[in-house]
């Protein structure tokens, strides 16, 4: 939560912290589309081959997480946040 995020920067010696919502949309179905598009670029992050706790393809790790966002608007459970604080 943005009140204790700001509590925990004042505990740490912060004075005047100030966070401020940017209303922005995370704009992760399209970061999902575009990650899908240039699968093939070269610039991905690696994907191990298997895991213990994920499908074994990059193809359905991507269908499971297209499947996820059509069910929940991650915006609801994130937010994009702007941090202004002074060290004292």
């Amino acid at each position: 939560m943005i009140d204790d995020y700001k509590s925990g920067l004042l505990e740490a010696g912060f004075a005047h912290a100030e966070i401020v919502d940017t209303k922005r949309d995370l704009n992760v179905y399209d970061k999902l589309d575009a990650q899908a598009s240039c699968a093939t670029s070269g610039t991905e992050l690696p994907v191990a081959s298997t895991s213990c706790c994920a499908p074994s393809s990059s193809k359905q790790g991507r269908d499971h997480l297209s499947e996820l966002l059509s069910r929940y608007n991650v915006n609801d459970y994130a937010s994009s946040v702007r941090v202004y604080a002074v060290k004292g």
